[in-house]
């Protein structure tokens, strides 16, 4: 089910909206805007447990492991993101799952070989102050079976 908020959204935030929705993932979006890499700075103590509901979009029991990452994805510096991310390590490779322990590289880019895509859960452009934007998303494999669920909530800076 896709929730839609839209007042008094700008032009530019319904067009940031639209493309996200259109691309299999936000990092290919930001870079696109950003011209160059997004970096991922990670918070490493950040920590929320996924709830129920999560775990049922996840389509994983109480007892499996989902890990949590916050970040805000940066472009140049710049703030263009400030995220949320509920994964499925089990789903993921070794590598993909060292590189999101360890690194500084977006969620999107690290699991591009496993081919995702997006499905849009929330889109806010309205009284979300100070983000112009919050999108809420299952990130999806080439078969079918959930990664991850995303907040991402976006800054003034990447509509420049």
């Amino acid at each position: 089910m896709l929730v839609v908020a839209v007042a008094a959204a700008t032009d530019d935030a319904a067009a940031l909206s639209r493309d996200l929705l259109a691309s299999a993932t936000a990092t290919a979006v930001l870079e696109r805007r950003c011209g160059q890499p997004i970096r991922a700075e990670v918070d490493r103590a950040a920590h929320k447990d996924p709830t129920p509901e999560q775990r049922k979009r996840l389509g994983v029991g109480p007892e499996e492991r989902v890990a949590y990452r916050s970040v805000v994805l940066r472009c140049a510096g710049v703030p263009f993101s400030v995220a949320e991310n509920w994964y499925v390590p089990a789903r993921l490779t070794p590598e993909m799952n060292a590189a999101l322990e360890q690194g500084e590289r977006p969620f999107g880019a690290v699991i591009l070989p496993l081919q995702p895509h997006r499905k849009p859960l929330e889109q806010l452009l309205a009284g979300i102050a100070p983000y112009v934007l919050r999108h809420r998303a299952l990130v999806l494999d080439a078969e079918g079976r959930a990664l991850a669920e995303v907040v991402e909530n976006y800054t003034a800076a990447v509509l420049k």
